[in-house]
C-alpha cells in the first residue's frame, strides 16, 4: 500500500524552494495602505494551525499585533476588529482551496465593516481570491488528499515570509536579520529530503503498529501550532481519537486520561519548558504504552528523533515534516489507507465549502 500523501510530501522540497524564491508577495504587500497597527487572520483546519503557528513569529518581526481566529469565533467577536481603526487593521483570509464556507463569510464581513482584506489561497479565481482586496498564492499546486501536507508546509512558509516582508518594509528588522531567517528556512528546506529515512526509522522504531488507539500530541512555542497540526494529521488520517495540548496545560486535566494503552507524542525544543518537556517524557514511560519524542533541543535522548535547531523559526518545517510522515506511515502500518473515505459526505452535507 502506499498513498497519493508520499507524492505531496516528496514535492515540498521542490515546492518550498520555488516559494522562498517567489517575488509575488512584494507586489501584494506594497498594495496594502501604510500605518498597519494588527493583522487578524481567520482560517478553517490546518490553514488555522498554520496561522496560529506563525502569528507569534510574525508579531515579533514586525512589530504588528496578530491574532489567529476560526471564522466562527471572529465573527462573534466582531466587536473586538470593530475597535480598530479601519486603515490601521488588515484581515487575512486563509484557504488553501479558496472555497471555505467560514471563511468566505468572515471576509465577507470584513468588507462590510470597511477593513482592507489579504487572501493566501492556492486556486485563481476562487472565492478568496475574487472577495479579497488583495491575494497571495500559496504555490503549492495540486493536492487531491483529504489531508494536507505540502498545502500546510506551503501557508506556513509563506506566512514566515509575510512576517519578515512586513518587518524589513516597517524597518523593525536589518536587511542582515531578515537574511538570517532566509537563510534558516533556506537550511530547513534543504534539509527536507534527506530526513526521510531518519524519520521512518524512527517510525519503525516506535513499534507502533496494531498499537495505537488513542494519541495525544504536546507542544509549546511555536510548535503549539504544530501540536495542532499534528493532532489534525493524525486524526485524519488513523480516524481515530486524537488530542492535542500546551505542555504546560497537559498537568492541568489531561494528564488524568492516560492509560497503559495511550500514545503520546512531545515536541521538544530549546526553551524555557524544555526541561519539563523531557521531564514528561521520562514520566509518561512508565504511564503511556507509547511516548514519542521529536527532539531539537541537541540533547535528544535515546529512541527520540534528534532534528536540527533553528532559532528564529523554531524549526516548525522539519518538525511538521516528521509529523506529516508518521501521519502516513503509521495508518498504512496498520493496513490503512490515511486518504481513505472516512464519513466525507459529511462537508457536502453541511455545505462546508462553496
Amino acid at each position: 500500500m502506499s498513498s497519493i500523501m508520499w507524492k505531496y510530501i516528496d514535492q515540498e522540497p521542490q515546492v518550498l524552494a520555488g516559494i522562498l524564491q517567489d517575488t509575488a508577495m512584494d507586489k501584494a504587500l506594497d498594495a496594502l495602505g501604510p500605518g498597519l497597527e494588527a493583522i487578524y487572520f481567520v482560517a478553517h483546519g490546518s490553514s488555522y494551525n498554520a496561522a496560529t503557528a506563525a502569528a507569534s513569529f510574525i508579531g515579533r518581526q514586525s512589530g504588528l499585533r496578530t491574532y489567529a481566529y476560526t471564522p466562527a469565533n471572529f465573527l462573534y467577536n466582531c466587536q473586538a476588529l470593530a475597535q480598530e481603526e479601519r486603515a490601521k487593521a488588515l484581515v487575512v483570509a486563509i484557504s488553501q482551496t479558496g472555497t471555505s464556507r467560514g471563511v468566505i463569510q468572515a471576509l465577507e464581513r470584513t468588507k462590510e465593516m470597511g477593513f482592507e482584506t489579504l487572501g493566501l489561497t492556492d486556486v485563481a479565481g476562487s472565492p478568496i481570491h475574487v472577495k479579497s482586496d488583495t491575494t497571495i498564492f500559496l504555490g503549492c499546486g495540486e493536492e487531491d488528499s483529504n489531508a494536507k501536507t505540502k498545502g500546510y508546509s506551503a501557508t506556513l512558509l509563506q506566512l514566515l515570509r509575510l512576517g519578515i516582508k512586513l518587518g524589513l518594509g516597517r524597518k523593525v528588522i536589518s536587511q542582515g536579520q531578515y537574511q538570517g531567517v532566509c537563510n534558516e528556512l533556506q537550511g530547513q528546506i534543504e534539509a527536507l529530503a534527506g530526513l526521510r529515512d531518519k524519520i521512518l526509522a524512527w517510525c519503525q522504531a516506535g513499534d507502533l503498529a496494531g498499537r495505537v488507539k488513542d494519541l495525544y500530541v504536546l507542544g509549546y512555542g511555536m510548535n503549539f501550532g504544530t501540536a495542532m497540526e499534528g493532532q489534525l494529521k493524525l486524526m485524519e488520517t488513523m480516524c481515530m481519537p486524537t488530542m492535542f495540548n500546551d505542555l504546560e496545560e497537559f498537568s492541568h486535566g489531561m494528564h488524568r486520561a492516560i492509560q497503559g494503552d495511550s500514545t503520546v507524542l512531545l515536541l521538544r525544543t530549546p526553551h524555557t519548558l524544555s526541561p519539563l518537556a523531557l521531564d514528561t517524557y521520562r514520566y509518561l514511560q512508565g504511564k503511556a504504552g507509547r511516548v514519542l519524542l521529536i527532539d531539537a533541543t541537541g540533547e535528544a535522548p535515546e529512541g527520540a528523533l534528534n532534528l536540527p535547531w533553528y532559532p528564529e523559526t523554531e524549526s516548525l518545517l522539519l518538525i511538521t515534516l516528521a509529523i506529516q510522515i508518521l501521519s502516513v506511515w503509521l495508518p498504512e502500518q496498520n493496513g490503512l489507507d490515511p486518504n481513505r473515505d472516512a464519513n466525507n459526505d459529511y462537508t457536502d452535507f453541511v455545505h462546508t465549502r462553496i
